[in-house]
């Protein structure tokens, strides 16, 4: 086989050698086909690639066709024979930034070489480069081009080397700060210090400023600890010293700077720890990526077991999705529209003056590739002058119009902003080699003054934190939820922090003081100055959803407009964190802002959703994930949505008073719930112990399991203790199993003054009650002949009705309605769709959450018996069509709803589009128009009755239908 490859390859280098001249627009496909045919195809056509690629945004006027686009494997750009490669890396950046779904890999061929891009995560340089006579020995590369893809293997793939670089520097600092290390412990600041010069003395050896193999030779003769000290440490004193070292062994060494060397670190290595430094210096530190290693290296430094390898960076496809829109953009527009060499010069200056902060700066990357692509606009800058001039300006361009003096950075981690200073200084100098720039590379910038060690929103007297006053603001801040603020950073910070900015709503995300601060801080965009007052942040999910929506982006859309949004997408830098991101701009003025918005979603999810006028049904025909989806828009608001602003419902009374919607019991302690036979033995002891022992339902068995509860609950509701020691058996066992850790609790909880915490003790004074036991629930339910529940955590809810006889765990939301009715509007697609529009998300889960979706939920006003029987009886048949489907299907509710996502035929599907008909006809609603808005509309004619003192139709059977109970059937989950 290989050898056939081999000779397919040849036959197919050899044609083109022959028969073509490397005219791009008359030869590409011939080519490409022909190359497709030698990898094993019959054809481009024929392997599902498609020649000219329409692609569906690309920067400037026109029309944009790639030469070739395969789904899922590659895309591939042609230039004529001899082009450099190296000026259409943007081109085919920019076609691949607008392709859904996005290939994996993209191409740049000139006839003679093939450059390979992974843009995911390796965006500045080839992944690797294949010269056409190469090909039939060299074709691992390009292996996922065989009809049956194989892993492709790489030259150039700098993220290997990055990891492994990292490892061995990682293992060699936790050993100079280990406990039992032999000659004791090196300080841990003085050891990072010592790191951080030895990492910069590393890039320096390989990238050009250190004389070729010094830092080597120097650990090949660090023999004992007194030479590591002298050598090493000499070497930093060099590095230090101003000039250029004349003779000695550090003959060449010029003046880096006084900055991160102004303290040289002497330390004098074990021989283990001089081993790792020569393993790592065996590496090509010219291929390590700056704006990675200083995550590697920071995040697995604390971790004894954990190598820089498994540690998350965020890659730079990601942090483009700000630096893009924000800088890039904005830059190119001015650039490309320059009419004139005054324009051009006035934006030469301008590029000199431009400041960026990253205000949660963490080891610098956002800051390195602003940095990075600024460099490339004023590359650009040149060209255009020199396009408009006829020649070019070499005095000026020696200047290096953009330095890393422009940039600044905040973060709460010493360290962290230590390395960020290296990031900054190493990116200079591979600027100048990849532009050909020809200014000095030393000595290094000095960024002390640019980068600072401080909590980024209060001060030390607790006042608001002052940033830098900068044109841009980006960033990913914090990402912690209001709930574990307070035990991450303590009550009284969290109060000094609230303290010091009132207009953020105490539930709020942490992320949303960034936002909110970084509008603040923002000079607004003008006219005579468009490229400032810009930010992007990155955040939870819940930035645009509820108070945190409040604090910050609503905040923002006051003065400021969104112009680019991640509506939800798993976030690289984080595992298991979903993210949205908000790029605007600090002004309202048309003519500031692009023509058009863009929103980017991921193309699944958008998929799943219903359809908001009932009538597509290829609403929920996939379930294949294609990655992020842009859509053009004419506005984008703080929800991050360019649907109806649903932010504006109001909390409807009739909804809230009486109280129907209820989140399940929250037992607080394992020692409360039982297995089966626990509680068989619990039971058979006596037969009063059947009052305060019931089945216990949680999300998992409703979902995935036969439907029935798989665990049972000790539940006391509100009687006394006296009373609960009463059933022997089940006391005993709450006493043993839960008032131990309850005591211990409220005992490590105490404050620092001896008191316990409110919380705490309010547990210990009712340790044989449940943490949230909801009596008014139960006793609502207890008169009920069941209930209506749905996992709290969902993306679709899907409802069933529940015995009374069964307790519901806190990871359901309970209904207190027992009727059809209730049932069909509840299951219906309109409310799905207030769903998926107004609840809460974490990662990708949507939780359901009573304030926010169920609350400000209009029902239908004034339906008709017949429409309340037509409701009732569709829901009916949706259960009735699911209880048939679990006869058959595996894996319980959460299977059979899986099926919806497929396509063909399916009577599940069928059953809800009825009862979707049913439900809008009960509304009285247009079926071609827009339901959200049509929900939205209601909501507030509701809201307005309701203040004007008018009658208002509230949750449940309509008042006036006659016969009621006619509603109320017997189906529902009961205890086995």
């Amino acid at each position: 086989m290989e050898t056939e490859r081999a000779q397919a390859l040849a036959e197919f280098v050899g044609w083109a050698g022959t028969h073509l001249s490397g005219d791009e627009k008359g030869e590409a496909h011939s080519f490409l086909d022909r190359m497709f045919r030698a990898f094993g195809h019959a054809g481009v056509q024929e392997a599902g690639a498609t020649f000219e690629a329409r692609i569906p945004k690309a920067e400037g006027r026109g029309k944009k066709f790639a030469d070739l686009l395969w789904e899922g494997r590659v895309l591939i750009e042609m230039k004529k024979r001899g082009e450099d490669l190296r000026k259409h890396f943007r081109q085919a950046l920019d076609y691949w930034t607008w392709i859904t779904p996005k290939p994996p890999y993209v191409i740049l061929c000139n006839f003679d070489e093939f450059w390979v891009y992974d843009f995911i995560n390796q965006m500045d340089s080839p992944i690797d480069t294949v010269r056409l006579p190469d090909l039939p020995e060299r074709w691992g590369p390009l292996a996922f081009l065989f009809p049956e893809p194989e892993k492709p293997t790489f030259g150039n793939d700098h993220i290997a080397v990055t990891r492994a670089a990292a490892d061995h520097l990682v293992k060699c600092f936790n050993k100079l700060v280990d406990p039992k290390r032999a000659f004791g412990p090196v300080p841990r600041e003085k050891a990072q210090r010592f790191m951080l010069q030895t990492l910069v003395a590393l890039f320096a050896e390989d990238i050009g400023l250190l004389p070729k193999y010094l830092v080597a030779q120097l650990l090949e003769d660090c023999t004992s600890r007194q030479a590591s000290f002298d050598l090493l440490g000499g070497l930093f004193t060099e590095m230090n010293t101003k000039g250029r070292t004349e003779g000695g062994r550090f003959s060449g060494v010029e003046f880096f700077n006084g900055g991160l060397f102004a303290e040289p670190a002497r330390i004098e290595l074990n021989l283990d720890e001089v081993d790792h430094l020569r393993t790592a210096s065996k590496d090509d530190w010219s291929k390590v990526r700056p704006e990675i290693f200083g995550t590697l290296f920071e995040h697995s430094m604390d971790q004894e077991e954990r190598h820089a390898f498994g540690a998350h960076f965020t890659t730079p496809a990601d942090i483009m999705k700000i630096v893009r829109p924000t800088i890039v953009e904005p830059w190119r527009e001015q650039i490309e529209g320059a009419k004139n060499l005054k324009q051009l010069a006035d934006l030469r200056y301008r590029i000199s003056t431009y400041t960026v902060l990253d205000p949660a700066c963490g080891s610098g990357n956002f800051l390195y590739i602003a940095y990075r692509e600024l460099k490339r606009l004023e590359a650009r800058l040149y060209e255009r002058i020199a396009e408009l001039s006829g020649k070019a300006d070499p005095t000026q361009r020696m200047l290096g119009l953009v330095t890393a003096q422009q940039f600044y950075g905040l973060d709460i981690n010493p360290f962290a902003v230590e390395l960020a200073k290296v990031t900054m200084m190493i990116a200079r100098k591979l600027a100048i080699d990849e532009l050909h720039i020809t200014e000095d590379a030393l000595p290094l910038d000095n960024l002390d003054a640019n980068f600072k060690a401080m909590d980024a929103l209060i001060d030390p007297n607790g006042l608001p934190a002052v940033w830098p006053q900068t044109d841009v603001i980006i960033g990913n801040p914090p990402f912690l939820g209001a709930k574990r603020l307070k035990p991450e950073r303590g009550p009284d910070y969290v109060n000094a922090v609230r303290k010091a900015y009132p207009d953020v709503p105490g539930m709020a995300y942490y992320c949303v003081y960034w936002i909110r601060k970084a509008h603040d801080t923002l000079k607004p965009c003008t006219p005579d100055d468009p490229l400032t007052g810009r930010a992007g942040l990155v955040g939870t999910q819940n930035i645009r959803n509820n108070q945190s929506r409040v604090g910050g982006l609503d905040h923002v859309v006051k003065d400021g407009t969104i112009i680019e949004a991640v509506e939800n997408q798993p976030w690289s830098g984080e595992a298991n964190v979903h993210v949205s991101i908000a790029n605007w701009v600090k002004s309202r003025a048309p003519l500031l802002l692009p023509p058009e918005r863009q929103i980017w979603s991921q193309v699944s999810m958008s998929q799943r959703l219903p359809n908001k006028k009932f009538g597509n049904s290829k609403a929920n025909s996939s379930s294949i994930d294609y990655g992020l989806n842009p859509r053009a828009c004419d506005h984008i608001n703080s929800s991050l949505s360019d649907q109806i602003d649903v932010a504006i419902a109001k909390i409807l009374k009739c909804n809230v008073d009486p109280q129907r919607s209820f989140s399940g019991q929250v037992p607080g302690h394992e020692g409360f719930v039982l297995t089966p036979t626990e509680a068989r033995d619990l039971l058979a002891a006596r037969k009063e112990n059947r009052k305060v022992i019931w089945p216990f339902l949680i999300g998992r068995d409703m979902l995935t399991g036969t439907g029935h509860p798989t665990k049972f609950v000790i539940d006391f509701q509100d009687i006394d203790v006296l009373s609960a020691s009463a059933y022997v058996e089940p006391f005993t066992h709450v006493r043993e199993h839960v008032l131990p850790t309850r005591e211990q609790k409220a005992e490590q909880g105490k404050t620092s003054s001896g008191q316990q915490r409110s919380h705490h003790k309010q547990f210990l004074k009712y340790w044989w009650r449940h943490s949230f036991d909801r009596p008014e629930m139960i006793r609502l339910l207890s008169r009920m002949r069941r209930y209506i529940a749905c996992s709290d955590t969902t993306k679709r809810p899907v409802f069933i009705f529940v015995s009374p006889s069964i307790r519901p765990d806190h990871k359901l939301r309970v209904f207190a309605f027992d009727d059809d009715y209730s049932f069909g509007i509840l299951q219906s697609g309109a409310h799905w769709l207030w769903f998926v529009t107004k609840c809460s998300k974490l990662k990708s889960d949507y939780n359901y959450t009573s304030s926010s979706v169920y609350d400000p939920f209009p029902w239908p006003q004034s339906p008709t018996p017949a429409q309340v029987d037509a409701v009732a009886e569709a829901g009916r048949e949706v259960r009735r069509v699911r209880e048939e489907a679990l006869k058959s299907i595996t894996g319980g509710l959460r299977a059979v709803y899986r099926t919806l996502e497929l396509p063909g035929k399916n009577p599940l599907k069928e059953a809800h589009a009825r009862l979707d008909r049913a439900v809008l006809d009960a509304y009285g609603f247009d079926p071609k128009g827009d339901l959200l808005a049509q929900l939205l509309a209601l909501n507030l004619e509701v809201a307005r009755r309701e203040q004007d003192g008018e009658p208002v139709t509230a949750p449940g059977v309509p008042p006036g239908y006659p016969e009621p109970d006619r509603l109320v059937t017997d189906d529902c989950i009961r205890a086995s």
